[in-house]
């Protein structure tokens, strides 16, 4: 009678293995499932910030060349002092062309060079309070995530190795079975706390 409730309790013991098992293997899949969802997220990340990046610099070169317009034709009229006519003309294109065309705080207290690495700094800031640009979390998400997958895959051996002792257990007739339960109820107390700390990561 008391082997038969010995055998019947390693065999509870080994379907409850099996089932570990079976949850290690599916809980490593959902961890490369979410790390394959973080890499897309992260190249997402990555296009628009490049694309952001081009944006910025068209627009800032564009304010550029409106600049050294307005640096001709405010020298135009600088130029034309002979010529009151064709120098207020000459300075009301330039002074329309700085108030309209590219952004005066930008420009140098002499009116005479064009921060474009500042402008560039500033569209680049204003881009990443829009939108998220950064991929470099997301690949290390990804990358601790395929980690946790391969640790939460080994523990499928861990209780490969606890069913091997718990079936050797129901298998042996003598006194070493109770050693071999022990062993096989020790590497799935192992197993156990391992899937607890690889779910949690997840």
């Amino acid at each position: 009678m008391k082997e038969d409730r010995f055998k019947s309790f390693v065999a509870v013991l080994v379907a409850i293995v099996t089932v570990l098992g079976a949850s290690a293997a599916c809980l490593s899949a959902v961890a490369v499932s979410n790390a394959g969802d973080a890499d897309f997220a992260g190249l997402d990340a990555s296009i628009r910030a490049q694309k952001a990046e081009i944006i910025n610099h068209v627009n800032a070169y564009e304010n550029y060349r409106a600049f050294t317009d307005y640096l001709r034709w405010d020298e135009l009229g600088y130029q034309s002092f002979d010529n009151e006519a064709l120098q207020k003309e000459a300075w009301g294109v330039a002074e329309g062309i700085r108030f309209q065309f590219f952004n005066s705080r930008y420009l140098s207290a002499d009116r005479l060079s064009y921060d474009i690495e500042r402008e560039l700094n500033g569209a680049w800031a204003e881009s990443t309070q829009q939108e998220d640009l950064n991929p470099l979390p997301y690949f290390e998400q990804s990358d601790a995530l395929r980690s946790n997958s391969s640790s939460l895959a080994s523990l499928m051996v861990v209780f490969a190795v606890s069913f091997w002792f718990l079936t050797l257990a129901q298998t042996t007739e003598k006194s070493f079975k109770y050693l071999w339960a022990t062993l096989g109820i020790l590497f799935a107390l192992g197993g156990i706390v391992g899937l607890v700390i690889g779910a949690v990561q997840l």
